[in-house]
């Protein structure tokens, strides 16, 4: 059975993954799209899909980096403050996303909803499998400790095998069966990655990085109520006219009962046009309503209140580049425009600052630039220790701090070999970190999590654990026996 769940399972997965998702994408490209329902409903789909993208992401993320550079993981959580913080960051991530994938199931259980009318079946199974491993993975969180820890020695090992197809089951087939479930869940997913629409993780537009950017230019005041002004549609040439000045057009209202013909709307705007063609840049007031025949129009033109005033008898002068968007004919004033960048600046100004006090130090910490001091710990007079007897000794984390209380204090296995000679070993199993216990009948280190066995000598007797137990050195001084302790001292040697 291990070897189905933990070699043919995850063969057969990526196969059927990798093959279906390019017959898909060859014959039906334009499937390849996450089908999105924003435009049937936004508001629950935002406080669904944000919680859900940004904590599933980081998640993935996090165990991408620790596959892919097991060492440097290593060297990063050998610190038992970082190890912390990365197991509470993550699972806050966890509850995250689940408060994410909750919602859009809630979004689409109404049977009044218009998102539940565009889900497919495929869909309520795909968000089941979601909801089940973000579960399992809160549950390992909670109940299997220190999981980023353990992850490198056990799964890694295993998803590197089965990359060089040389699979070896050993180092997760002692795992707890949540552990298990959870990756054999993992492969199900990707098994149904080409049937859902977790193929749009690969339509990325990574194009939009290097396209010529796009200036959307308005043409109307959204201040406006209905009925107050009539935006009368440009033709492209008058528009790029338009565009080029980046001036809002005059603003056309209508009495009651009254109709723009369209016949006079393009004769209007080709005069307007030939009469330009000497000026390009020049702003030209143009008139599309004005009759051919020379009879006034019934309609009359709202000017922008953005525009200057012109006068027939005034010469044209070309709007200057800088002027170009100077205004959007929504943005306001030139005076408003000013206040509100000036306030967009000092925002982003505070938040820049706020946000290197935060960032910079938490990096400097998480990678493990401050090194943890290791100092000399007094254990016990060297009188209260027999020759050949193992007890076990308490001592302080040296990298702990003030606030750190119970958490602080750990422990390790002190035997005296000699009058003056002593020898001290981690209590921490190189397995998954649980403690081992000291058996004086069988003269054994025995750990009780997974049935790892250590000889008297700290090597490794038989179980799962990969290497012998951590030593610490240890010295005598003035009749103190002193350990050299360093925080984790398992976590830099079991890779």
């Amino acid at each position: 059975m291990e070897t189905v769940l933990f070699v043919v399972f995850p063969y057969v997965a990526v196969t059927l993954a990798i093959g279906v998702g390019l017959h898909r994408y060859l014959t039906g490209r334009y499937t390849y799209s996450s089908l999105s329902s924003q435009l049937l409903e936004n508001r629950k789909l935002f406080w669904g899909s944000v919680p859900w993208h940004y904590g599933i992401t980081l998640i993935l993320l996090a165990h991408l980096l620790a596959w892919l550079f097991p060492g440097a993981a290593a060297a990063i959580l050998g610190n038992g403050i970082r190890l912390f913080i990365f197991e509470a960051v993550g699972l806050a991530l966890a509850l995250f996303a689940a408060l994410g994938v909750i919602l859009l199931i809630l979004r689409r259980l109404p049977t009044d909803s218009r998102a539940r009318a565009v889900t497919s079946g495929m869909d309520w199974l795909l968000l089941f499998v979601l909801l089940i491993q973000v579960f399992t993975g809160i549950g390992v969180a909670l109940f299997d400790r220190w999981g980023s820890l353990w992850y490198l020695s056990t799964a890694v090992p295993w998803l590197w095998s089965l990359i060089k197809f040389q699979p070896e089951v050993s180092t997760v087939a002692a795992l707890p069966a949540l552990i298990q479930f959870h990756l054999v869940w993992g492969f199900l997913i990707i098994l149904l990655f080409p049937f859902t629409r977790l193929v749009h993780i690969f339509t990325i537009p990574l194009e939009y990085l290097w396209r010529p950017y796009q200036v959307v230019v308005w043409y109307r005041d959204p201040r406006r109520g209905p009925g107050q002004a009539v935006d009368a549609p440009l033709p492209p040439v008058a528009s790029r006219l338009v565009q080029i000045t980046e001036r809002p057009q005059a603003r056309l209202s209508l009495p009651p009962g009254a109709r723009i013909s369209r016949s006079r709307f393009f004769l209007g705007f080709a005069a307007g046009i030939f009469t330009s063609l000497g000026r390009p840049l020049a702003f030209v007031p143009m008139d599309p309503l004005a009759d051919p025949s020379g009879r006034k129009s019934d309609v009359k033109p709202v000017p922008d209140p953005h525009d200057e005033p012109h006068s027939n008898n005034e010469p044209l002068t070309p709007v200057p580049p800088d002027q170009y968007l100077r205004h959007s004919g929504h943005l306001g004033t030139p005076a408003d425009i000013s206040r509100r960048s000036l306030f967009s600046k000092l925002g982003i100004l505070a938040g820049a600052i706020a946000a290197g006090v935060v960032v910079v130090p938490s990096i400097w910490f998480l990678l493990g630039l401050r090194k943890a001091p290791m100092l000399w710990l007094g254990v016990g007079k060297v009188s209260d220790f027999k020759v050949g007897e193992t007890i076990e000794v308490a001592y302080a984390d040296p990298s702990s701090l003030p606030w750190a209380g119970v958490t602080a204090k750990t422990a390790a296995w002190l035997r005296r070999v000699s009058a003056d000679q002593f020898v001290a070993f981690s209590i921490n199993c190189t397995h998954l970190g649980c403690p081992v216990r000291w058996l004086p009948g069988a003269e054994l280190f025995m750990c009780p999590c997974h049935g790892g066995v250590f000889y008297s000598d700290g090597s490794v007797a038989s179980g799962p654990p990969p290497k012998p137990l951590v030593t610490y050195p240890v010295r005598v001084n003035r009749g103190t026996v002193e350990i050299l302790a360093s925080p984790l001292p398992i976590t830099t040697h079991t890779l």
